[in-house]
């Protein structure tokens, strides 16, 4: 009968037949052990099997049982007819269940043909092979499986099987490649490897660790044999250093015997486990040549500092002595500074103030990101002017800037004009329009005056400059948009915000890079220089030939505070061109030169330089010298940094600062 259509009872039935046959293999096994009986019932698929010992088999049966070696028999089929404890143990199985069971359950699939292989030559000869066996536990056994036939009568294809565990042995195996490649790299390495005890006791040195001793250091404390030193001259002690921290590149001082110092870069952690610290791994660099390389510069700029100071003195004399023969040529002592701009980048931006030259190495700075940027400054002071510096100095150059003015428009007609309409969206809408965003897709879009933006409309403008996605007007359709936000403001937003007037998200979203424009007042050195650049634009513009200004005239604009700044001084230089009937430029006005308090939402120069600097400094961890130096970072040199923080007092918390 197919077994597939066997009565529920007929398997009830077979089930009590297997069950029975369990049993009577588990009691004459027991029987076996204890000596009661000599043989061994196991069902195969040929029939059930007796195998009996005879009194003169037991010392064979006490030898196989107590070999290191796997003992099996195999019946034809792959069942286990018979095995000793030692291969259970290689299973991680019990002697019960994995005798009968067959062997084909410990073969993996990989292995299969292999073992299949192994089992038809070994019936025609002693062969040997290694393959890994399925056990109880996670991982399989590595073994040696040495096969042969089995010379009975009764039991044609049976085989003997040897199992020796390898799995020590691979261990062992493993453990020695890697002694041996650690070895090579202790040789070959050219740093200085060493390897201690948690005392401190060198067990382990590299190749080039011997080479610096001329010896091996080898059962030494650490710092006996190095005799380490900070920059500062404190002795390096290892143990105290790593029970406070790992040190990381700490650069460390080694002299030899002949007094030749080498510099090296330290690094040292804990071999720690269960037990705690077991051990201490030290790595050194040697940083010598880049030392004396470091020093070789620093000494030549030094000179060259000295030549450039020592040429400018002269210079200066020069020009003194070039100033008082002018003095004495000219009757009326008409002043006009030469022409100096910074050229290039901001060819239509004016000056050489250390205020304005800050503006732009921050405008230089933030121009290649895709960061949104905040110009702070006063009616003006030329923020529209900064911006575009910023985005023709961007990749996203090639297409041109936009711009709305957030304070010209209604505000009724704002959230078109930057979101865009479709058709019939509001009454008088019968067009759609594509806004501002959309039209800056791609390059940067100039919030001016956004301090005046209505407070209905902060929310979605906060979205758009999160998500980069909006809706037009009278449209569910959300448009993606890849625009670069540079915003400008006379307001003190935070005021704004302190008022209720401006969205507190959104201003930490805009103020992500703010840039602030000191006003005219703050930059005299810059009038003389805007004031040349006024008078020959509107000279070619009205046709007249105005040549000079008179130096009281050029200190009555200087003292003048400017609440209009630039765009005031431009008006004033422009309406004393129409009237000017000479050559020499008269002012149509009398300027007050009383000047009104600093706004308190812009910083000073040098308020603006101390907590540049100051930020520089906590980001290297006032770190002032090296490649990832503040110094670096600033384009400075360390020394003139240094001469900049003692001038703006800036002393490193928990540092005493000097008299």
């Amino acid at each position: 009968m197919n077994k597939s259509y066997r009565t529920r009872q007929q398997l009830l039935d077979e089930l009590q037949k297997r069950t029975s046959r369990m049993m009577e293999a588990e009691e004459t096994l027991r029987a076996i052990r204890s000596g009661e009986v000599d043989g061994l019932v196991v069902s195969t698929e040929e029939g059930d099997r007796v195998f009996t010992l005879s009194g003169a088999d037991h010392p064979y049966r006490i030898m196989v049982e107590t070999m290191n070696e796997g003992a099996v028999t195999l019946a034809s089929d792959g069942t286990i007819l018979f095995c000793n404890q030692r291969f259970a143990d290689i299973l991680k199985g019990s002697l019960e269940k994995v005798m009968g069971s067959s062997i084909y359950r410990y073969i993996s699939s990989i292995d299969l043909q292999l073992f299949e292989v192994l089992a038809e030559q070994g019936l025609e000869g002693k062969c040997k092979m290694e393959l890994a066996l399925q056990t109880g536990g996670e991982n399989p056994a590595p073994v040696l499986l040495s096969v042969s036939s089995l010379q009975t009568t009764d039991m044609p294809g049976a085989m003997c099987m040897v199992v020796t565990d390898l799995t020590e042995q691979k261990r062992n195996e493993e453990i020695l490649a890697e002694e041996k490649l650690t070895t090579q790299i202790l040789h070959q390495a050219a740093e200085i490897f060493v390897l201690c005890d948690h005392q401190g006791r060198i067990i382990r040195a590299s190749h080039s660790a011997n080479k610096l001793f001329g010896r091996s250091p080898l059962f030494q404390m650490f710092d006996e044999a190095f005799h380490l030193l900070y920059p500062d001259g404190t002795p390096v002690l290892l143990l105290s250093t790593i029970i406070d921290k790992h040190p990381h590149a700490v650069e460390v001082i080694f002299t030899q015997g002949d007094h030749k110092s080498l510099f090296f870069l330290l690094s040292a952690n804990s071999l720690i486990t269960q037990k705690g610290v077991i051990g201490i791994v030290v790595v050194m660099v040697d940083i010598t040549e880049r030392k004396n390389m470091e020093k070789a510069l620093q000494k030549a700029h030094n000179e060259l500092e000295q030549k450039v100071e020592e040429r400018t003195r002269e210079l200066w004399t020069a020009l003194a002595e070039i100033k008082t023969m002018k003095d004495q040529l000219e009757a009326e002592n008409i002043y006009f500074r030469e022409e100096t701009r910074i050229r290039g980048r901001f060819d239509n931006i004016i000056g050489q103030s250390d205020g304005l030259k800050y503006v732009l190495y921050r405008a230089e700075q933030v121009a290649p990101m895709n960061t949104t940027v905040l110009i702070l400054g006063e009616t003006g002071t030329g923020k529209d002017m900064i911006a575009a510096a910023i985005h023709d100095m961007s990749p996203r150059k090639e297409r041109p800037l936009i711009t709305v003015n957030c304070a010209a428009l209604p505000a009724n007609l704002i959230e078109s004009e930057l979101f865009g309409r479709e058709k019939g969206a509001f009454t008088g809408a019968d067009a759609r329009r594509v806004g501002r965003f959309e039209i800056a897709n791609g390059s940067t879009l100039c919030l001016d005056e956004i301090g005046e933006l209505p407070l209905e409309l902060q929310a979605k403008l906060l979205r758009v400059i999160q998500h980069n996605e909006f809706e037009r007007l009278g449209s569910s359709h959300t448009v993606k948009v890849d625009v670069r936000i540079i915003a400008t403001t006379n307001r003190d937003l935070e005021e704004e915000v302190t008022k209720g007037r401006f969205r507190q998200d959104l201003y930490y979203r805009l103020n992500i890079f703010p840039i602030t424009i000191p006003p005219l007042r703050q930059r005299k050195d810059d009038i003389p220089l805007m004031v040349q650049a006024f008078i020959e634009r509107y000279s070619r513009k009205l046709g007249k030939q105005i040549m000079s200004i008179q130096k009281q005239t050029m200190k009555a604009l200087q003292d003048y505070s400017w609440p209009g700044n630039v765009r005031e001084l431009e008006s004033i230089i422009e309406r004393a061109a129409i009237l000017c009937t000479g050559q020499v430029l008269q002012l149509a006005d009398k300027l007050e030169t009383s000047s009104p308090p600093l706004s308190a939402a812009v910083r000073t120069l040098e308020e603006t330089e101390r907590s540049h600097i100051l930020k520089i400094l906590s980001e290297t961890r006032w770190r002032i010298e090296g490649k990832d130096g503040a110094a670096a970072v600033l384009g400075l040199h360390p020394s003139t940094l240094r001469a900049r923080m003692q001038k703006r007092g800036i002393v490193r918390a928990g540092t005493k600062k000097p008299d």
